[in-house]
Order: structure tokens, then C-alpha cells, then sequence
């Protein structure tokens, strides 16, 4: 366009238009001879800097001015429960375009199964009127419709916060007045630490927060973070997995110390971890029952969801869809093969270490003694939950802390 400045990101360019046009999207399933569906829709550019990039990420939304309103149809065959869609992203890999396929996906899909919210994907080829535009993801969208999708509540009961309390959906006004109260007691009072549970869902703040810890997320916790809640009928505030580009072994940021003492900083840069986006965690672990849950489910998820070959596993499901497609989409875009498996590679080691890291750094921040491996297993049809976490399988051997006790 004639207003693009020179100087990247290019604002002023066309592509950072807030402009949405009527299209008709088209799926072709694997080995079908006809559309899956075909709808009017309106496709709109999406992301921050990764416009700037040929291939582009869009949203594509449903409305009734081009027909029907809701895509009704189940678009991941992983959550064939999910059938209802208000809109949908193709994205291009965000901030790791030209890096990998995967990371963003891979990072927060590790927290299956701990009931924490993030966007379901899927791969699929695209085409633009015939021409071949290579190799997106499917992702569902962080609206207030993600939870219609998902839970059957109304989008206009919903309040949705960004890291900085702004308003995606809804009100801040009772988040940020607990906030406010926060700030000037101690937590080390049950009484104290019942009333925070009694507004946000702490089993849920735990299995977020460790996720994106074991990520290494470094453009977190003043960045990339929301939280929800319904507020008719009004539930526990919990927290949303999105946007998860920096972690998985990424190299872009320079922020490398313990992840815990980065996650709990007094005295962070506003972004990326300034003492306003640190509170809430901080204040917790002024209670020992809070501190001792946190440290020992952190220990069982080394073993389950964050576990090497768990997560190696995932990483070769997730290329193995794409492995055919792969070269004909760098040749499209003039992609690196060669810095695309080194960053592949990258995933992998980060997947082959992680855990050990994160058990050290736990270690050390919480001022922890050697490992006690306790091997936790049950017959029949009972369940073991350490600290209110359920294990996944019947039998697993965790290692904890010697000296600190497990609930």
C-alpha cells in the first residue's frame, strides 16, 4: 500500500487494515470427494507483527449478514464434542513463522487433561481462489465465544481480562478489587487464603501456571495471559493458555534465571514480568498449604503431562501430519528446510530436558532436599490425587522431596 513505513513492522501498511471481507470457506476433509462444509464467511487479518510476513494468519467469523451466524460443524476429530464455532483462526505459526510448525500448539496442548482452557488445533492446507498458500493451523480464537463452544455459556455473560486487567469481554471491577485487596494482607491467614479461593479456582491457577513454566515462557506473565469467569451465573475466575510462541526451547528472549524466581519477581519490568503481573502468585505462596500443593504437583507433572516421552510423542504426532506437505510449503514461501529441522531439533532437546530443569530450578527456589522417588499406585477403581491433582495412571513413581511432606 502507499502508507507503509519502511521500518518493520510496516504500520500503515494495507495488512494492518481493520477491515474484514466477505469470502466463502471451504473444508475438504482427508479423503472426501466433497466440501465438509461450505459457508459465507468474513476473513479477517490477524496477529500483531506476523502480518508483516507473506503468509499471513486470518480469522475467519460467521455472521448473519453473510448467512448463518455459527459454523456447526465438528472441526477438530480430537474433540468431536466441540460443534458449534463462532469463528475459527488459520494461523501461520505467529512470532515462530519460518522457525517451526508446532511450538505454540505443541506448548499449550501438553496441558490436556488438567482442565485448564486453550485453543484446539488442527493442520490443514490452505487455498486462496486455487492458489496454494501452504501449511496453517486451525485454531479456535480466545473470545468470549470460545466459551459458548465449550461450556454452552452466553458470550454476553462472560468476563474475559488480559495480563493488564483490560476488558476483552465483560467487567474488571470485581478482579481488580481483589486484586487491590491483595496488595495489603498476608495470605499466611487461612482466613486470608480462604477468601482468595473462595473467588478464583486454585487448583486451576496451579495447573495454568505450571504449564507455562514448564514452557519457559518468557513473554509471560505482563503478556499473553487471560482469565475468565462467567458472571451469570457468576463461578471461580480461571485462567487461559494462548499465544505460547516464546516458549518450548525459543531463543528469543534473554530472560534465562530460574522460572520461578522470574514467575515471582517483586521488582520485573513491567513487561515481561513486572511486580503488577506477579502479584497473585507471590501472595500464594505465602501460604503453606498453597506453597507445599504447588511443589508437589509441579513434582507429579514431571511424571505425567510434562514427562520426556510424553511430549516427544506429541511433537512427532503433530509433524507426522504434516511430514508430506512440509517441503512443498518452504519452497511456497522461500523457507529455510534446513533452520526449520535445527529448530525442530530444539523442540526435541528442550522436550528431552526440561523436566530436569524445571525439578532443579524447583529445588532451588523452594529451598527443597534431595529426592525421595515414591512410587504411588492403586487396584480396582479408585483414584490418588496429590494435593487434589488425579494421577493419570494406576500406578506412577514421583519424585518428591525428602523432608517435605505430600498430601
Amino acid at each position: 500500500g502507499n502508507f507503509a513505513q519502511s521500518r518493520e513492522p510496516h504500520y500503515g501498511a494495507n495488512y494492518w487494515l481493520d477491515k474484514e471481507i466477505p469470502v466463502t470457506v471451504e473444508l475438504m476433509e482427508p479423503g472426501m470427494n466433497s466440501p465438509a462444509f461450505a459457508k459465507k464467511a468474513g476473513l479477517k487479518i490477524f496477529g500483531n507483527y506476523s502480518r508483516q510476513n507473506d503468509k499471513k494468519s486470518v480469522a475467519i467469523t460467521f455472521r448473519e449478514k453473510y448467512g448463518d451466524s455459527r459454523l456447526k460443524y465438528a472441526l477438530f476429530p480430537d474433540f468431536p464434542e466441540l460443534t458449534e464455532f463462532k469463528v475459527f483462526l488459520l494461523r501461520n505459526n505467529g512470532s515462530n513463522y519460518g522457525n517451526d510448525y508446532i511450538r505454540d500448539r505443541l506448548a499449550s496442548s501438553v496441558s490436556e487433561g488438567l482442565g485448564v482452557d486453550y485453543q484446539r488445533g488442527r493442520f490443514a492446507v490452505v487455498y486462496y481462489n486455487g492458489e496454494y498458500y501452504g501449511i496453517h493451523s486451525i485454531r479456535e480464537r480466545s473470545t468470549e465465544y470460545y466459551f459458548e463452544t465449550h461450556y454452552g455459556l452466553n458470550p454476553d455473560e462472560i468476563d474475559l481480562l488480559k495480563a493488564d486487567n483490560s476488558v476483552s469481554a465483560g467487567s474488571a471491577v470485581d478482579y481488580v478489587a481483589l486484586m487491590d485487596w491483595l496488595e495489603g494482607v498476608s495470605l499466611e491467614s487461612e482466613e486470608n487464603y480462604a477468601h482468595v479461593a473462595s473467588q478464583i479456582d486454585v487448583d486451576n491457577f496451579i495447573n495454568y501456571m505450571q504449564t507455562e513454566m514448564y514452557a519457559n515462557n518468557r513473554d509471560w506473565p505482563g503478556n499473553n495471559l487471560k482469565k475468565w469467569r462467567s458472571n451469570s451465573p457468576k463461578t471461580l475466575w480461571k485462567w487461559f493458555l494462548y499465544d505460547m510462541d516464546f516458549g518450548m526451547g525459543n531463543s528469543y528472549s534473554d530472560y534465562t534465571n530460574n522460572i520461578f524466581e522470574f514467575a515471582a519477581a517483586e521488582d520485573g519490568e513491567s513487561w515481561p514480568n513486572g511486580p503488577e503481573y506477579t502479584l497473585l502468585f507471590r501472595k500464594l505462596l505465602e501460604n503453606g498449604g498453597f506453597r507445599a500443593a504447588f511443589v508437589n504437583r509441579m513434582a507429579v507433572l514431571l511424571q505425567m503431562n510434562f514427562e520426556s516421552s510424553r511430549v516427544l510423542s506429541r511433537i512427532e504426532q503433530m509433524m507426522s501430519e504434516i511430514e508430506a506437505e512440509i517441503p512443498r510449503d518452504q519452497k511456497r514461501w522461500g523457507l529455510s528446510a534446513s533452520k526449520m529441522t535445527k529448530q525442530l531439533n530444539s523442540i526435541r532437546d528442550f522436550a528431552k530436558e526440561r523436566p530436569g530443569a524445571v525439578y532443579d530450578e524447583l529445588r532451588e527456589y523452594f529451598g527443597l532436599g534431595g529426592t525421595a522417588p515414591i512410587k504411588l499406585s492403586v487396584n480396582g477403581p479408585g483414584n490418588i490425587l496429590v494435593h487434589g491433582l488425579r494421577l493419570d495412571a494406576s500406578s506412577m513413581t514421583v519424585n518428591f522431596f525428602e523432608g517435605f511432606p505430600v498430601e
